[in-house]
């Protein structure tokens, strides 16, 4: 039964993801995408944009190759690790001071949201909860 389950849940995710198109998106159009990002979050130059949009590209062709190799070894997820951090120190030595705190600070944001929640959503509902825990102790 419990398989059962699995399986319609895992059918139901890949019909969802499919239908937001995130399926099919070649990676010169994810670079696009991700440097637009980069380059509204960051303000980055046009120098710096084609810079970026080149790191990307490099990339997310990386890690497509790797996707479609379906390989879920342990090797195969140092490469996927190897390839994010070999990005990571291209792009801080394009971006500025200022770029690279910016830069970390959506990092953080995006991993806090993988991990269900937001940072910010954390800090204002554990205030609640101690303004809360101290009213109600006096």
């Amino acid at each position: 039964m419990k398989n059962v389950m699995m399986m319609g849940m895992i059918l139901l995710g890949t019909a969802a993801f499919a239908q937001r198109g995130g399926g099919d998106v070649t990676p010169e159009k994810r670079a696009e995408r991700q440097t637009a990002m980069m380059s509204e979050k960051l303000g980055l130059s046009a120098d710096q944009q084609k810079q970026v949009y080149a790191l990307q590209l490099t990339r997310t062709q990386k890690m497509q190759e790797m996707r479609e190799a379906q390989d879920q070894s342990a090797d195969a997820r140092a490469r996927m690790k190897s390839a994010n951090d070999d990005f990571e120190k291209s792009l801080g030595a394009i971006l500025n001071a200022d770029q690279k705190v910016k830069y970390e600070a959506m990092q953080a944001e995006m991993r806090q949201g993988r991990r269900g929640g937001s940072m910010e959503k954390g800090k204002d509902s554990s205030e609640k909860k101690g303004k809360k825990s101290r009213g109600t102790n006096k």
